[in-house]
C-alpha cells in the first residue's frame, strides 16, 4: 500500500475513534437520566446549531427510514458492512453505549447510512448488525450511489469511491437533539 494511502487510513482511523468515543459521551450524557451535570465530556458541538439534514431512505428490511423525526433524539452515523477498521469500531462504541442506556436506548433514534452502495448487500449489513448486537436497535440505510449520493451531500460525508482498493471515507458520528439540531 502506498505510505500516503497508508497515512490516509491512519488518520481516518484515529478521527472515526475519537468521533466514536465522543458519541458515546454525547449518548451516555444527553439522553441517560442517570447523567449528572459535573460529568464531562469531550466532543465538537455544531455551533451555531443547526437543522439536522431530513435524512429518508430504505432500510436494509426494505421499510422506510427518516431521521430526525420531531422529539426524539437520535445518533446518525455513515458505515458500510465490510469495512475492515473504523466501522467495527463505531459499532462496538454505539452498541456499548445502547446498552449503558438500558430501558431508555429505546428513546434514541440510532441510524446508520451506507457509504459503500454496491458492497452493502442485504445478507452482509444483516451479519453486520448481528455480529455488533444492533439489530433491532439500529436502523441502517442502504441504496443505490444515486440514492444515496444527496444524503452524503447534505452531511458532508465522503463515501467510498467504487473501485478503490482501500477503506477511505467520512467516519461521521452525529447527534441530533429532540429538537432536530
Amino acid at each position: 500500500m502506498p505510505p500516503r494511502l497508508r497515512n490516509l487510513r491512519v488518520l481516518a482511523l484515529v478521527a472515526s475513534l475519537c468521533a466514536a468515543v465522543a458519541a458515546l459521551g454525547i449518548v451516555l450524557l444527553g439522553v441517560s437520566s442517570r447523567a449528572t451535570p459535573d460529568d464531562r465530556f469531550n466532543a465538537t458541538a455544531i455551533s451555531p446549531s443547526r437543522p439536522a439534514p431530513l435524512t429518508r431512505g430504505a432500510g436494509v428490511d426494505g421499510r422506510p427510514v427518516r431521521v430526525p423525526v420531531e422529539g426524539r433524539p437520535a445518533v446518525v452515523t455513515f458505515l458500510f458492512a465490510n469495512c475492515p477498521d473504523v466501522c467495527p469500531a463505531v459499532a462496538a462504541v454505539l452498541a456499548r453505549a445502547l446498552d449503558d442506556l438500558g430501558d431508555d436506548a429505546g428513546e434514541l433514534d440510532v441510524v446508520a447510512v451506507s457509504v459503500d452502495p454496491a458492497g452493502d448487500t442485504r445478507e452482509d449489513v444483516a451479519d453486520f448488525l448481528e455480529r455488533f448486537r444492533l439489530r433491532g436497535r439500529m436502523d441502517y440505510i442502504t441504496g443505490t450511489r444515486a440514492e444515496l449520493a444527496p444524503i452524503w451531500r447534505d452531511w458532508f460525508v465522503l463515501a467510498q469511491d467504487a473501485g478503490a482498493d482501500a477503506s477511505v471515507h467520512s467516519a461521521r458520528v452525529v447527534l441530533i437533539d429532540r429538537d432536530g439540531r
